[in-house]
């Protein structure tokens, strides 16, 4: 009889495999263990929330651009395309966020429009705290968003007719630079182009019930806009598009991330960059800027220079006033030579006397008249001092944190 063949010995086994693998297994369960144990002198997370948001699935409209609208009014709605444009006129022209007011649309679309749940300005559940100073008039606000974290904005009204948002990229910010509040908070999220877009549309709308037009835009609340580029320039599309601010009435700040820098610089949209710069070594800047750790002077500046290349744009930098620290001429001087130096020719410096925050002992600056003066005379630079605006609100640059909210909290319970 034929004879299968004998099956193949089974493998052998290294006699310290069964150990290894429990060892193995063990020391994975006690980096899972350790994983939720906070660092020692590690900051917790910030909280950035503060009521239930309202069920999720409502439509905003205002978070539709052009083309998504006139999808929307003609695949969901069964409506032509021209209703869509009535509808954008009614937001964007008139600034009408109620459906019943819309004349020219038929009773029975109105009727739809509030039935299905649709809003305008929905992306943003409502405002959680408002201050309006007594000094200029200038309007800061704390949004709450559908998921309950929160924002601030400010409106800034300008005797010559100007009326400038200041908006938020992110809640929080996670860059840290210590002069500035919202650095000290920590970061908690980037905000969609949606969220970023309704914080000025609803000033836009404001203003323009009032026979008044939104005139500015500056990227300069809460958050860097670079580090959530795609969501911020979708955003600024959109405010050239539908709000019809001006590209170059729209300014970017931000603390110096260079790559982004450069991604800005091939973008077709022509707004303004404005970079927080504040010291002009190395060592100082790192001291109040942890960025520049890991995009130093050369880095930036050199971003800089090839971004003039190729949009042949002016640049904006913003230094902060801190008295006895970057506001004599010695300091004007030390800025003037870096500039030239790496080859920054059409650039206009915005100093800012300081704004008092709880987190930073440095103080507000009385001398940048001399420092402007210098920088301009001995080296042709443009160079002025920005008025500030909100002050008594806590509203200007570098102010901008979720304090409002506990101010509130306190006011109801005395």
């Amino acid at each position: 009889p034929r004879r299968h063949p004998a099956p193949p010995p089974p493998p052998r086994r290294h006699p310290a495999a069964p150990r290894m693998f429990w060892r193995m297994t063990a020391c994975a369960a006690v980096a899972r263990a350790l994983s939720t144990i906070p660092r020692r002198g590690a900051k917790a997370p910030p909280v950035l929330r503060r009521t239930k948001a309202p069920p999720p699935g409502l439509l905003d409209l205002g978070s539709l651009n052009r083309a998504d609208l006139e999808t929307y009014v003609v695949d969901d709605l069964s409506q032509p395309k021209f209703r869509a444009k009535q509808i954008r006129e009614w937001i964007y022209a008139k600034g009408v966020d109620d459906f019943s007011e819309m004349q020219n649309l038929p009773k029975n679309l109105r009727e739809n429009l509030a039935a299905r749940g649709l809003t305008v300005g929905g992306t943003i559940a409502g405002v959680a705290a408002e201050r309006v100073s007594r000094r200029d008039g200038t309007i800061k606000r704390a949004y709450e968003l559908r998921d309950g974290a929160v924002i601030e904005s400010v409106l800034m009204p300008y005797e010559d007719g100007r009326r400038t948002a200041c908006i938020s990229s992110q809640a929080g910010c996670g860059m840290g630079c210590t002069f500035c509040a919202t650095g000290q908070m920590g970061f908690s999220r980037h905000l969609t182009s949606a969220e970023i877009f309704e914080q000025a549309a609803r000033f836009s709308r404001e203003l323009r019930r009032k026979g008044e037009r939104l005139s500015n835009v500056v990227f300069m609340g809460m958050g860097e806009p670079l580090a959530n580029y795609e969501n911020v320039m979708a955003a600024a599309r959109r405010i050239n598009d539908e709000l019809e601010v001006g590209a170059r009435h729209i300014t970017i700040s931000t603390v110096g991330l260079a790559r982004g820098i450069g991604k800005l610089a091939a973008d077709p949209l022509q707004v303004t960059l404005a970079v927080s710069l504040h010291q002009a070594t190395d060592e100082k800047r790192s001291a109040i800027m942890p960025v520049n750790k890991r995009y130093d002077l050369e880095a930036l500046l050199g971003a800089v220079r090839d971004y003039q290349a190729a949009t042949r744009r002016r640049v904006t930098f913003e230094w902060a006033g801190i008295a006895g620290e970057n506001d004599d001429a010695a300091a004007a001087r030390e800025l003037g030579r870096l500039l030239r130096r790496h080859a920054v020719k059409d650039a206009h410096v915005n100093v800012i006397p300081l704004n008092p925050t709880s987190g930073f002992r440095g103080k507000k600056s009385t001398n940048v008249n001399e420092f402007c003066s210098t920088l301009t005379k001995e080296f042709g630079y443009s160079a002025t001092p920005r008025v500030r605006r909100g002050i008594d609100i806590d509203a200007g640059c570098g102010q901008l944190t979720t304090a409002v909210l506990a101010d509130e909290d306190d006011g109801a319970g005395g």
